[in-house]
């Protein structure tokens, strides 16, 4: 089956200039500029920060013609933000990846600084970044799908009405997957389960493999080889502040007690500048290797259980985490860093902030006596 992928795949060349000057017209990603760039005079004089952000970045998207041009100009950007808000990197197993186009399964809990992290390791490294996938949850303005597909960003269609239609998008996008790999030579970042990690519990969805298989269905030498051309590379990014963790506490708190979580429109933006400015003390992101065992790739339960093996095993456990656990069990866990966490977090959820730190310290079976 032939695929048109325009409605999902990242933007080209050709459309950066009309997706810049959207961005210049849009009221809200101006004044989301501006609260990065300039909090003070954004509470201040909100409308003249958003003329000032406006005329600064006009001068900056005027020398910017490329996809390629633009990656150079978020390169700085990224640094910025990697030296102002997280104490000390951590990079590992890039030594270990092959030299071709991988798909990397990677652990979720930020929506932008997760393959932001990847990206940037591999960028240090000299290696070409990824496609990113993203879900159009999160595209509620029109400004956010430009920028995360000049960003080589892929939309993920979610809440797709009915079984037939379900099948085309889920056909599209495995498609796109096997042909960013196989035919761009584009490597692709994908999260191990829909949406973030919220409650810290990081296990893969043998439902997204199953999606990732359905291109290799008609491959002559059958699924498995399909899969393991794709070079399927778990990643685990280890944060030991989650500048979100309140946010998430909240919600799931509130989901227990009252049945349900209303999410404001603007909600997932605002988590996304948090997630981008706010402290995440140290980091890791560790990259697992190629998963090549064809009994394991044919079977997506088996591959999912290999994904997650590999990604216990890069998984830093921060002071934080290990805090968390103690506490939990009943120990004294001292931590003044988590104690910050908690006394910014409102008492009622302090107890699901614990969990979600706690998650990847505990077992199985304590998992379930919390839950």
């Amino acid at each position: 089956m032939n695929h048109d992928f325009s409605t999902i795949a990242p933007y080209g060349d050709t459309d950066v200039k009309p997706a810049l000057e959207r961005l210049l017209d849009s009221t809200p990603f101006l004044a989301g500029v501006a609260r990065l760039g300039m909090p003070r005079l954004s509470m201040i004089a909100p409308g003249l920060a958003r003329f000032l952000t406006r005329n600064r970045l006009r001068g900056q998207f005027n020398r910017i013609r490329t996809i390629s041009d633009l990656q150079d100009r978020v390169a700085p950007f990224m640094a910025r933000v990697v030296n102002t808000t997280i104490d000390e990197l951590v990079i590992t197993g890039l030594e270990a990846l092959p030299d071709r186009p991988c798909l990397f399964i990677s652990n979720h809990r930020d929506i932008v600084m997760d393959p932001a992290l990847v990206n940037w390791a591999l960028h240090r490294a000299g290696r070409d970044t990824v496609r990113i996938a993203i879900g159009d949850n999160l595209i509620k303005q029109p400004f956010v799908e430009d920028l995360m597909r000049l960003n080589k960003s892929f939309i993920v269609r979610r809440n797709v009405a009915g079984p037939r239609e379900l099948a085309k998008v889920v056909g599209q996008l495995s498609a796109y997957i096997g042909h960013s790999i196989h035919q761009e030579n584009q490597s692709v970042w994908l999260a191990q389960k829909e949406g973030r990690a919220k409650d810290g519990i990081d296990r893969t969805d043998p439902a997204v493999l199953k999606m990732v298989s359905m291109a290799g269905r008609k491959h002559p030498d059958g699924v498995a080889a399909y899969m393991a051309s794709l070079n399927i590379v778990p990643v685990y990014i280890s944060y030991e502040v989650d500048p979100c963790d309140s946010a998430k506490a909240v919600e799931l708190w509130k989901t227990a007690i009252e049945g349900g979580y209303d999410k404001a429109d603007s909600e997932d933006l605002e988590n996304i500048l948090l997630g981008i400015k706010g402290n995440k003390g140290r980091v890791k992101v560790a990259f697992g290797t190629p998963i090549s065992d064809q009994d394991v790739l044919g079977n997506t339960a088996s591959l999912a259980e290999a994904i997650d093996t590999q990604m216990r095993d890069l998984y830093q456990g921060w002071e934080t985490n290990q805090a968390a656990a103690q506490r939990l069990r009943g120990e004294p866990g001292p931590s003044a860093r988590l104690d910050e966490r908690l006394a910014h977090c409102p008492q009622a959820a302090q107890a699901q902030l614990l969990k979600n730190y706690a998650a990847p310290e505990l077992s199985a079976d304590e998992m379930d006596l919390l839950s």
